[in-house]
């Protein structure tokens, strides 16, 4: 019955256009981040070529080339902001429809005429989520390896896409979480457009207001994943850092900084506990789905704006 409600809701997002559209904005994303990187890669080689020349003009030997001392993967910082920016907005919203026709629209009074189990009902949904997501991701990492054998006009090393498959990986977990967001948003709310505003309250609240309380960041710095978080010597930031450690948006930032070696190297062992809370949210958000739509009854209608 899992398999059945996930192949019936992916239909319904290619019949609505959701998964085309999903797809087309990350990759378009991908595509952006490729260009910034090829661009700024140019940029600095001119300039590395001309101060060679002027610094061999006048006998003195030329510096180190500076994509000797740069990781190949770095040419993909960007992608560790759109995704948290851009791609949790897309997870948001494939959640959000995913339930959100079966709610307003006296479908789910049609389903559960059936016999179908509630926890395999939300089950097939976040699966059908989970795998446009999965697509959509895996069509993003084919055009990123793309980028970077153009720009380095070599392939990546197997380490190298090890690596970029890993920061793939922890992005496909990161996103889940608010795909669930948007589904838990439509059992909690009567309406369609409520449902959808209070998901983006909690991804705000999660991508800018935390971290700015548990770090002292700005809210644009909140999204760099090369900034090291302010002094924390005042009382307010000593107390509210202590829930750093949880904060999903700092933990993916710093993890796909050491996935993509954009910070100094930390033992993997540290990276992983990264992930945990971004997998602990999605367990919380998970269980809080499965017992709301449990209770919910789907044989009253609902507001339908």
């Amino acid at each position: 019955m899992i398999t059945l409600v996930a192949r019936h809701q992916l239909r319904a997002l290619r019949r609505q256009r959701v998964l085309v559209a999903t797809v087309g904005s990350l990759l378009a994303t991908t595509v952006l981040a490729g260009v910034i990187g090829w661009s700024s890669h140019n940029t600095i080689v001119r300039v590395y070529n001309d101060a060679t020349q002027l610094l061999a003009a006048d006998g003195q030997p030329a510096p180190p080339n500076p994509f000797d001392l740069k990781p190949t993967l770095s040419l993909l910082s960007n992608m560790s902001i759109y995704i948290p920016l851009i791609g949790a907005l897309l997870a948001l919203v494939i959640g959000h429809v995913a339930m959100v026709d079966d709610k307003t629209t006296g479908i789910g009074r049609l389903v559960f005429s059936r016999p179908l189990a509630r926890r395999d009902y939300i089950a097939g949904k976040a699966t059908a989520a989970a795998a446009v997501l999965g697509i959509t991701l895996a069509a993003s990492a084919v055009i990123a390896t793309v980028a970077l054998a153009l720009v380095n006009t070599a392939l990546p090393s197997l380490a190298e896409l090890a690596r970029l498959g890993l920061f793939y990986a922890v992005s496909w977990l990161y996103l889940l979480v608010f795909a669930l967001v948007g589904m838990v948003t439509v059992l909690l709310t009567p309406k369609r457009s409520l449902a959808l505003l209070g998901a983006m309250g909690v991804w705000l609240v999660l991508t800018f207001a935390v971290p700015q309380f548990t770090s002292g960041l700005h809210p644009t710095a909140s999204l760099n994943p090369v900034v090291d978080p302010v002094s924390t010597s005042q009382t307010f930031f000593r107390i509210t850092a202590k829930a750093r450690p949880v904060s999903i948006a700092e933990q993916y930032r710093a993890a796909s900084a050491q996935i993509l070696e954009l910070n100094p190297a930390e033992s993997g062992g540290a990276t992983a506990l990264r992930v945990l809370p971004i997998a602990g949210a999605l367990g919380a958000l998970g269980v809080a789905a499965t017992s709301l739509v449990g209770r919910h009854d789907y044989s009253k209608g609902s507001s339908d704006d």
